[in-house]
This record gives C-alpha cells, sequence and structure tokens, in this order.
C-alpha cells in the first residue's frame, strides 16, 4: 500500500487464462527457454567469478589485485550480457529482448535475496545461493515491462493480450509471418482491466506469461486507487464482529451463522478438493510411471496431470474467494488466530496433507488484503490464547484439552458446546477487547504499548503479544 496527495493505492494481480494458437504457444516456450538461459547464464558467471576471487584471496593474493568482482545488480548483468550475448547466444536475435531482461532481473533478484539473508537483512528463512533452473522442473515464464504505452497491452475486442515480438529479425519474411502472432487470445473478458487503465484509475507495471496448472496465464501487475467500499458501513455492518475459528474438520466455524453461507451452527463445509481427485491422481501417476521417458505418451499424460492440478487448484482458491467475499460483505471487524501452518503441515501422515488441502494460509491472506482495500479491520489473535480451553459462557479455562475431544463440555457451569463453536465465540471476544484496549490507549493519551500490551516500560511479561491489525 501507498499514499499520496491524500488517495491510497495498492498493487494487485489479475491472472488471465490464455488459449494461445500452437504457433504462440512455440514462441511462448522460447521465450520462457530464453529467459531461462539467461538466469542461468547470470548465475553461472556470478558464481564463477566468486571462485576465481576465493582462489585468489585462498592463494594470498592482494585484495587490490584481485579478480574485479562482478556485479549482481540487474544493471550489471545486463551490461555484461550485452557484451557476450553474440558469443553465448548467438539466436538472440530470434525472441524478444525482453525474454532476456526477466530471467536477468530474476537472477538479481535472487542474488539480492541470497546477499540479504547472509547479512542477516531478510527476514525468514536462510535463503542460500541460486541453483541454475531445469527446463523440466522450473515454471516456464517470461516477464514484460513497459510503462508508457498502457493500453497497447490489451486488445480493443477485450479478449486479447499483446505478446512483444522481436523487432530486430533480420527476415522479412519472418518478421511478416510473427506479426498474426502478437494478439493472445483470453477466455475471458479483460473489459475490467480495460476500462480501469483507460481511465487513469489503474496503471500496468508488469506482465507475467507463465505455464501453470496445464495452461498458459497472462498475470497482469496492477497498481491502483483505492476507493473505501461504503456497503458495509451504509448498512451498519461496520460494528459487526465475527470470531473465525479455522480448521480441516471444518474449513472455518463462525461465531455466529450466516446464512448462505454456514450451517445452522456456523460451520463451514471444507471442500477438500485435493481429496476428492486424489484417486485420479494416483492413477494418472501410476500411468505415468509405466511410460518410457520423452515418449507421446508420457507427455501425454503428464499434460493431463498438469490439468487436473489446475483443475485442483483454482476450485480451491474459488472457494477461498466465495467464502472470503461474504466475510468482508457482511462484517466490520474479523478475528483469526495465528496458527503454526509451518508446524501442521510438516507432520507426517494425512493431517500434513489435509493441512496443505484446507489452504488456511491462503485464507488468512485473503482476509488481509480485501479487509485492507475496504477499510475494515483484521484481528489476529495470539496462537497462545487458549481459544478451544476457555469456556465461552462463564469464562473458566481447562487445564487439558485433548485434540481428539469434538465437544467442549464446562465442569464449573455446565455448558456443553461444539468445540469449534466455543473457540470461535472466544476468539469474536478476544478481538472486542483488543479492540477496546487500543481505542482507550489512544484516548487516553498513553505512551505507546509495549509489545505484550503491557503500558509499563521496564518491566514487561515474557508471552507472545495478541496483534490487532487495523485495515
Amino acid at each position: 500500500m501507498g499514499t499520496g496527495n491524500d488517495q491510497t493505492f495498492c498493487t494487485r494481480g489479475v491472472i488471465y487464462t490464455l488459449d494461445p494458437t500452437p504457433a504462440q504457444e512455440r514462441l511462448l516456450r522460447s521465450y520462457a527457454g530464453a529467459a531461462r538461459f539467461a538466469y542461468n547464464w547470470a548465475v553461472g558467471e556470478v558464481s564463477a567469478n566468486l571462485s576465481v576471487r576465493r582462489a585468489q584471496h585462498e592463494a594470498g593474493v592482494a585484495e587490490a589485485d584481485l579478480a574485479p568482482a562482478l556485479s549482481w545488480s540487474a544493471y550489471g548483468l545486463s551490461k555484461c550480457w550485452n557484451e557476450s550475448k553474440i558469443e553465448v547466444a548467438p539466436w538472440w536475435q530470434e525472441v524478444s529482448m525482453h525474454a532476456f531482461r526477466s530471467g536477468l532481473s530474476a537472477a538479481a533478484g535472487a542474488l539480492g535475496n541470497f546477499s540479504a539473508s547472509k547479512k542477516g537483512e531478510r527476514k525468514g528463512k536462510r535463503v542460500g545461493f541460486p541453483h541454475r533452473k531445469s527446463r523440466r522442473r522450473s515454471v516456464p515464464s517470461v516477464s514484460f515491462v513497459e510503462l508508457n504505452h498502457q493500453l497497447s497491452w490489451l486488445n480493443r475486442n477485450r479478449h486479447g493480450v499483446r505478446l512483444m515480438l522481436p523487432q530486430s529479425t533480420p527476415d522479412p519474411d519472418v518478421k511478416l509471418r510473427r506479426q498474426h502472432l502478437g494478439w493472445i487470445h483470453t477466455t475471458e473478458s479483460t473489459r475490467r482491466l480495460y476500462n480501469l487503465v483507460e481511465s487513469g484509475r489503474a496503471t500496468i507495471q508488469k506482465v507475467t506469461i507463465s505455464y501453470r496448472g496445464g495452461r498458459w496465464q497472462a498475470a497482469f501487475s496492477v497498481r491502483h486507487l483505492v476507493t473505501p467500499a461504503v456497503g458495509p458501513q451504509a448498512r451498519g455492518a461496520a460494528e459487526r464482529v465475527v470470531g473465525l475459528d479455522a480448521g480441516l474438520m471444518h474449513l472455518a466455524t463462525l461465531s455466529v451463522p450466516v446464512l448462505g453461507l454456514t450451517d445452522a451452527n456456523g460451520h463451514v463445509a471444507n471442500p477438500a478438493v485435493l481429496t476428492q481427485h486424489l484417486r485420479r491422481l494416483k492413477k494418472l501417476d501410476r500411468a505415468i510411471a509405466r511410460c518410457e521417458r520423452g515418449s507421446r505418451n508420457r507427455t501425454r499424460l503428464l499434460k493431463r496431470r498438469a490439468r487436473l492440478d489446475g483443475t485442483i487448484t483454482k476450485t480451491r482458491a474459488f472457494e477461498l474467494h466465495r467464502v472470503t467475499n461474504d466475510l468482508v460483505r457482511r462484517f466490520g471487524v474479523i478475528g483469526i488466530e495465528d496458527l503454526n501452518l509451518v508446524g501442521m503441515g510438516s507432520r507426517k501422515g494425512r493431517l500434513g496433507r489435509s493441512v496443505a488441502d484446507a489452504s488456511l494460509g491462503e485464507l488468512r491472506r485473503q482476509l488481509t488484503y480485501k479487509t485492507t482495500d475496504r477499510r475494515l479491520v483484521l484481528v489476529v489473535i495470539d496462537r497462545y490464547h487458549p481459544s478451544s480451553k476457555t469456556c465461552s459462557s462463564c469464562g473458566s479455562v481447562k487445564a487439558k484439552l485433548d485434540r481428539g475431544t469434538r465437544i467442549f463440555e464446562c465442569e464449573p457451569c455446565g455448558a456443553v458446546l461444539d468445540r469449534d463453536i466455543n473457540a470461535a465465540r472466544n476468539i469474536a471476544r478476544e478481538a472486542v477487547r483488543l479492540l477496546e484496549q487500543q481505542k482507550q490507549t489512544f484516548v487516553a493519551g498513553l505512551r505507546p504499548e509495549t509489545q505484550n500490551a503491557d503500558p509499563r516500560p521496564r518491566k514487561t511479561r515474557g508471552a507472545h503479544a495478541p496483534t490487532a491489525t487495523a485495515a
């Protein structure tokens, strides 16, 4: 998100499925191969330069006499590529120069992540030195950047994406023949994006064409103006609070039932898309294993399996978008729990596969950016908050609650209810408490809270802090 001149902008991705002709598909694969070739060349040159400098340093060569270091920036790699492309890739005129730029930019980004991770400037898991991309295992993709002519990316008939063609082809017949390959047909209309760009409310920053899920797709990186949604505020839903307890038996359990989204108890059914297609996947895997490598039958089966993977991914994304869109349309405050998805997914057996199939991380990601765009509030409850062990009626906390116990029974007050419903209600109550605590701190003019929500300046409790993020 960025703010300028009292206007808020954000960058979002817009993806369209492409339907290229066989000639266009061959051209796209050559572009993706050129990008991969440039990426591998850049990584190899940097690795060779580091090896030479390391050998000279071990041999006792002075620092001033070492081989000059190769620049890791996209500009430096592009400069070296232009100097040696005639020898390295004599076929460079057959594809667009943007394909090589795409690979060099990706290599510069990978090298930059490695450098930042080595210095401790990059959060997350340690990133190693980038490896070379394999033709069989890597995702074929190529990126194009052109900021001057925005509408040139989209066809006026609203069903076409422009493909940049090589302009330096010496053969005029080849150049004329490739003019018919400039527009790739899209399976859905691009009218909405075309209208945003035409009115000046959106800017296309980059276009990435890749082969995923057995189909070619064009991903537009669009920077557009955010307009706050007035629907929830107009209907008085801005003050409505809902607690969401994500799980595996049910995709989500809400603290209040929602007509058309949940059942009478507030459960959102888990589509389990992977489980539904698991038998077909196993059958295709067995057939692929019996085929000879490089045969036509194996290629055909690999395409079928890729299409099935794409169907599973898109079906799962459709279900998650349906749930998150309904939530941000009906509620102004959404409370969720900060789950340790990495630890849950690392467990062996069916639990890890079920965690991956539910895509709980994608559910939270969609809620995060959708609440941000609509000026709603997303409250993230600390993962150590005992939402399942606390009684939503009297507030008493159980010392121990087995994972297999699905019914919560409170001995002090005698309340008996579903475990997930009890957790969802506690999450909603904790979200309200955190918001009220933030409001009181802001109104009272106290000093900023410490990381664990304790206003004491010197003494803090050693607990993980519940966080409330206002979008």
